[in-house]
């Protein structure tokens, strides 16, 4: 049993990486979930289904967030020695749904517990644990359908019920020796999966719509670490491209500026405005820290606040790690950035709803509350602290799932990783900073537009958030 949860839990986490760059590795991720299900059909006791689970989720989570280690570089030895033990942690918390529904699904009953059941119970557990307590919604969003010929599902249902259809497709296959009917339910399920193949997910464009011609700069940056000045250099770089550019807007990626109050203005005489929107990422003084902000360079104001902060180099999950981290005169949050509260409305540039998602946010499909205008997302982020590359397809495929589920137009500019454009209707086109050395658009033409596709109308009109 635990041989069966070690395998499945390494397959997943190995088919979660390679299907960011060969979907067919989808096959891989169900079989890995399938070994689950069956390690916990051969569990006799509660007892024996929890070790099972968690044998299977402290795996997983360990080949699937390993990359949170590499906040830790830029942390003092003894801060690093603090900082391990945290997220060790963390990656206890991050497994216990798959042990507590072990343990559920083993408890004594003279009815087994149906497949679709299985899947359900698994699911619940994880949005319970990891959405609701600890707000980190990596493992099980769906996004692995996002560059892949099954998007079209994030468009019919959403990222977390894809995700749903997933576990179920696994708990038909780990239970087909053990319940009555998995086959056939197997069966069924494969095929209602596969239909949506010729079902489109989004719908194209009017042909009334008005396009905009959007530029992206990203440029290299010499340090990943966290700096309280600007990089005069680096700044007089973006000034240089941006004047280079022809676009109505233009967007730099994520905390480009780091001191805002000293640097907004002398940018704003430096760059000619006239008839553009420029947007940058900039660090604003809070009442304690500093706020992670959108900013229009043309007016100097910033437009959006970040509200979901990334745990443990922005924030620390709860008030006894504060407590903890004071007592032992330890500061892992070299960022010490504050979440912006209160509703944000979308931007209202020309007519035209942006919805800006700053960095992590993109995870979140609750942030993006679309109304009838035309609508693009515009996703900035800096992704030049991640060591493995594989991770920015990760942040990628989050961009590219948001866009789908609602068939809207998507901007990523993101420091580090990869910045460009994609269109559900039409397809994406990505420049990889760390290969290229800078992401510099002449303006690419996109055609913002209302919400498509029937998840995005549901979730307008109900706030699912879903």
């Amino acid at each position: 049993m635990a041989r069966v949860s070690t395998l499945g839990a390494l397959l997943v986490g190995l088919s979660a990486h390679l299907i960011l760059l060969f979907p067919a590795n989808l096959l891989g991720l169900v079989a890995g979930f399938a070994c689950y299900f069956h390690a916990l059909g051969r569990s006799g006791t509660p007892r024996a289904g929890f070790l099972a689970g968690y044998l299977f989720g402290l795996l997983l989570a360990a080949s699937s967030l390993y990359w949170l280690v590499d906040v830790l570089y830029v942390l003092t030895p003894g801060e690093r020695l603090v900082g391990a033990a945290v997220l060790g942690g963390f990656l206890l918390l991050v497994a216990l749904p798959y042990g507590l529904w072990g343990l559920v699904a083993a408890l004594p009953s003279r009815r087994p517990v149906p497949v679709y059941a299985q899947a359900l119970g698994l699911w619940l557990m994880q949005v319970l644990v990891h959405d609701v307590w600890l707000g980190f919604p990596w493992l099980h969003s769906g996004y692995w359908l996002a560059q892949g010929p099954f998007g079209a599902w994030l468009g019919l249902v959403g990222a977390r019920a894809s995700g749903l259809l997933l576990l179920y497709l696994s708990a038909c296959l780990g239970l087909w020796s053990w319940l009555p009917r998995a086959r056939a339910q197997l069966l069924l399920a494969v095929g209602v999966f596969s239909a949506v193949l010729f079902i489109p997910g989004s719908l194209r464009p009017s042909a009334g719509a008005r396009p905009v011609r959007v530029a992206v700069v990203a440029l290299d940056e010499a340090s990943a670490g966290d700096r309280e000045r600007d990089d005069l250099e680096l700044l007089s770089r973006y000034v240089m491209a941006t004047r280079r550019t022809e676009a109505d807007w233009v967007i730099w990626p994520e905390s480009v500026i780091r001191d805002g109050e000293a640097s907004i203005g002398p940018l704003r005489e430096l760059l000619s405005l006239a008839g553009r929107r420029l947007f940058a990422g900039a660090l604003l003084r809070a009442p304690a820290g500093r706020y992670n902000t959108l900013v229009e360079l043309g007016s100097g104001e910033p437009v959006y606040y970040k509200q979901k902060l990334v745990p443990f180099s922005e924030y620390l999950p709860g008030e006894a790690f504060r407590r903890l981290f004071a007592w032992l005169g330890v500061n892992t949050l070299k960022s010490q950035v504050v979440a912006g509260t209160g509703p944000q409305p979308p931007l209202d540039v020309d007519g035209v709803a942006v919805i800006p998602l700053i960095c992590f946010e993109v995870a979140f499909t609750g942030l993006v509350r679309p109304d009838a205008r035309p609508t693009v997302l515009l996703n900035i982020g800096n992704e030049s602290w991640f060591r493995s590359a594989l991770m920015h397809r990760m942040t990628l495929a989050m961009g590219m799932a948001r866009s789908l589920e609602y068939g809207l137009p998507l901007v990523r500019s993101v420091t580090g990783g990869y910045s460009g454009f994609f269109d559900p209707a039409s397809g994406g086109r990505w420049v990889d900073a760390r290969e290229q050395g800078s992401a510099e658009g002449q303006g690419v033409g996109l055609l913002p537009r209302p919400v498509t596709t029937p998840y995005g109308r549901v979730s307008r009109g109900g706030n699912l958030g879903l």
